[in-house]
């Protein structure tokens, strides 16, 4: 198995040095796993190609992105191959399953980071996107898509403390309708927006500086703006979703709820954004079987 041609290769194709060092690596592992195996390169199938990358983590679990890096070096290596040999050696990558790629989990904010941003906050729109972003975890294609009727206020029946809330139904991933809720501060906040703004006919719940309905890339660039303002390193508007999240599981609210309340499809997506809390675990524990041994 000759590596020179297609380090020269990359090299004309103008890979990065680090790129090239990184395949480099990758291919002399391979191919002295094609020596340990006494297999040439013709007789390479997908079977092989699993068993490297048993071999290159012996008695592990290989990180997913691992998975992926190998078997796109591999992959550009044999469709090099199968050029240079009229097609006589195929790619024995292609029906390998490739692991998924999981997009990182945004952190959420603290305490003090949330009251820098909101102690910030300029005007009353402003104020009241941050403030439904944070405390009722909406997308920001789901704000966006809100008209001015999308939350109706409510009044809980006495047993709750007679508190009002605001309830409301979005459309979010995969075409899934969902209810969400909005706290009183924020049905304050959005209400102090709205009367500021005044009768101006246009249906949607926030507008843009143009006047037109507020779209995801306006959301965005305001999140950055707002966090850029206060010192903070950027902040994505999903980091407010994040933060609605953890804040939630805080206090002991089911996952199953949170799950509900994010529109979340799998719970396991929740889980990634929940820690638990070891302490309030205990307690519940220790309750549980009081009520049971009674």
């Amino acid at each position: 198995m000759k590596l020179e041609p297609f380090i020269s290769y990359m090299h004309s194709r103008g890979y990065a040095a680090g790129t090239i060092t990184s395949y480099t690596c990758e291919l002399q592992q391979f191919r002295q796993f094609l020596r340990d195996q006494r297999l040439r390169l013709n007789q390479v199938q997908p079977l092989a190609i699993e068993r490297y990358l048993r071999w290159r983590d012996p008695g592990a679990t290989s990180a997913p992105s691992s998975t992926r890096r190998r078997l796109a070096v591999l992959s550009s290596f044999f469709d090099f191959v199968a050029v240079m040999s009229n097609g006589r050696i195929r790619n024995p990558t292609l029906p390998l399953r490739r692991p998924r790629r999981q997009p990182p989990r945004p952190s959420p904010l603290d305490d003090a980071a949330i009251e820098k941003m909101r102690s910030g906050l300029k005007t009353p729109r402003d104020r009241a996107i941050f403030a439904l972003l944070l405390n009722s975890g909406l997308r920001v294609s789901e704000l966006c898509s809100l008209d001015r009727d999308s939350i109706r206020v409510e009044h809980p029946a006495s047993g709750e403390g007679g508190r009002v809330i605001g309830v409301g139904r979005v459309v979010g991933k995969g075409n899934r309708e969902r209810e969400f809720l909005a706290d009183l501060e924020t049905l304050r906040l959005i209400h102090e927006y709205l009367a500021a703004r005044g009768e101006d006919g246009n249906p949607a719940l926030f507008l843009s500086s143009q006047r037109q309905r507020i779209n995801k890339r306006t959301v965005q660039h305001l999140v950055r703006a707002w966090s850029r303002a206060s010192g903070l390193p950027p902040v994505h508007p999903h980091q407010l979703r994040a933060t609605f999240a953890t804040r939630l599981g805080a206090v002991g609210v089911p996952a199953l709820e949170v799950s509900q309340l994010l529109g979340h499809r799998q719970i396991d997506t929740t889980l990634a954004y929940l820690k638990p809390d070891m302490r309030r675990i205990r307690a519940e524990f220790f309750a549980a079987h009081e009520l049971l041994n009674r």
